[in-house]
């Protein structure tokens, strides 16, 4: 296999098939492109080259990009530090993330004890209270009584958060009551959920 700073070369260049060559005017790459800096069109659509071996050749980066992505060809052929620097490249990862990228350059990335200082911590603790907030219960609202909280659970409405945002005549439809109480009670919903 060729290293990274080699451009594949080919004995005979095979012609394109149409829909290589479709998906190549696609990525917006002409082969005469590729052929000017010394990379065979084919050769991309067989995938291989890699994304390295593209920018190595010559390839503007854009180009080298859209056919990596177009071809969906390897980042790299190399492995040794390959995915350190990638985790370095890529943006927007955190510190744990960029890790776990390096770390999987390991034969054993699935086991993160072999990540050394650079292990993700884990927690199995189970936290006392919930993340968020628990519903208010609909019985809370103005108006709402048990035999009316009885008769909005049929429709799914439970919390006053959601009677909060219901459509009052949907509701009222399906539930045969009287449009103008179910437009007090989301009202005072509302108003419960401000303070």
């Amino acid at each position: 296999m060729a290293s990274e700073n080699d451009v594949v070369e080919t004995p005979s260049v095979r012609p394109l098939e149409a829909d290589e060559r479709a998906r190549l005017e696609d990525a917006g790459v002409e082969p005469a492109d590729l052929e000017s800096v010394g990379i065979d069109p084919a050769g991309v659509a067989e995938k291989e080259y890699s994304y390295r071996q593209l920018l190595d050749g010559g390839l503007e980066d854009s180009a080298a990009e859209a056919l990596r992505r177009t071809f969906s060809l390897p980042w790299s052929f190399q492995t040794e530090g390959d995915l350190d620097d990638r985790s370095e490249a890529v943006s927007g990862l955190g510190d744990a993330e960029r890790a776990w990228i390096a770390a999987s350059a390991d034969e054993d990335w699935q086991g993160f004890e072999h990540a050394g200082e650079r292990s993700i911590p884990t927690t199995t603790e189970t936290p006392d209270e919930r993340p968020y907030p628990r519903p208010t219960p609909v019985t809370t609202v103005t108006g709402v009584g048990d035999s009316n909280a009885e008769q909005l659970a049929e429709a799914g409405i439970v919390s006053a958060e959601r009677l909060a945002t219901i459509h009052a005549g949907e509701v009222a439809a399906v539930l045969d009551l009287d449009v103008l109480h179910v437009r007090t009670w989301r009202h005072n919903a509302r108003e419960l959920l401000r303070e």
